[in-house]
């Protein structure tokens, strides 16, 4: 399929220092994190030559290296872990399919808000932050695609209010990761949109968004916000993790806005995009992406093919 029509640069690939300090809640694992590419824990993936061959030139170099834009703030794709370390389902994913290629790569965490920028910029290769594919940001961007997840309301233990779906957050308070650009908007933050121009349009949401997916949880603990919109894999995480699992639960029982996530490419980014497509198979294929799908507890939403732009 094409990937667009424009050329990949030979652009020069900088490593951005980290710029975030991120919300720590209760027992949620945020904090700052370093940017090292020692994160991740999979050690037994062998080099493809193959699919090394597919990088782009200056890339097969040994001295290459790749600059990886996250928010390590969204357990369990990417958090820190109490040895300063970034970890998680999408941390380990990355770190297999670049041995798979052979290629070197720098974690830099900063604020949801600030990834797609530096992405624009070149400032980060390929950002890795449990986004959502989806078609108006395939627009300028190229995606290939992981997992299928969905979106979950994070309500307080008890759930209090008795919210149940989409539609019973009209007119409430309601906490969001996203950002007040529309570039930065999250699913969830674009999804409580669309209620507020359709259903909820008589009564409104007050949406807020924030830096951090911690920042808009805590929102909920402390009862400034009725609920948050997040992904499910995250909300479901958070609820048995927060303290002793007694002070979140996710209030929706029925799946709601299902969406592939995919590691997030510039448009035109050609040979990137195909050779992490093929590692991403390859590691598929070999039962690699099981495994470290069962080490996350993610199983339920594993791929068969690891597509570009859900295709």
């Amino acid at each position: 399929m094409a990937l667009g029509h424009r050329v990949r640069g030979h652009r020069a690939r900088a490593v951005t220092g980290s710029i975030a300090a991120l919300a720590a809640l209760g027992g949620l694992l945020t904090g700052c994190a370093t940017d090292s590419a020692e994160s991740a824990e999979n050690t037994a993936v062998e080099v493809r030559p193959e699919l090394r061959a597919l990088l782009p030139g200056e890339l097969r170099a040994e001295s290459a290296r790749i600059a990886v834009g996250t928010e390590s703030g969204y357990p369990p794709f990417e958090y820190t872990n109490e040895a300063g370390r970034i970890v998680g389902f999408e941390i380990d994913l990355f770190d297999a399919a670049s041995k798979r290629l052979g290629l070197k790569y720098n974690f830099v965490d900063m604020p949801w808000d600030s990834l797609v920028d530096e992405l624009y910029a070149s400032n980060v290769d390929v950002v890795a932050a449990a986004m959502s594919d989806t078609p108006e940001r395939q627009a300028d961007s190229d995606f290939v695609d992981y997992y299928n997840d969905s979106d979950a309301i994070m309500v307080p233990a008890g759930n209090p209010e008795g919210i149940k779906n989409l539609k019973d957050l009209c007119g409430r308070p309601v906490a969001v990761l996203g950002g007040t650009n529309p570039n930065d908007y999250t699913s969830q933050q674009t999804a409580l949109l669309a209620l507020n121009e359709k259903e909820c349009q008589a009564n409104p949401i007050t949406i807020t968004p924030f830096g951090t997916d911690a920042e808009a949880l805590e929102q909920v603990q402390a009862g400034t916000a009725d609920a948050e919109l997040t992904q499910w894999s995250t909300g479901a995480y958070n609820a048995k993790q927060v303290g002793s699992g007694d002070i979140f639960q996710v209030a929706n029982t029925e799946i709601i806005n299902p969406t592939p996530l995919g590691f997030r490419f510039l448009k035109g980014d050609v040979e990137m995009v195909r050779a992490y497509q093929a590692a991403v198979q390859s590691i598929i294929d070999d039962g690699t992406y099981a495994e470290i799908l069962a080490k996350h507890d993610l199983s339920v939403g594993a791929l068969d093919k690891a597509t570009v732009n859900g295709q």
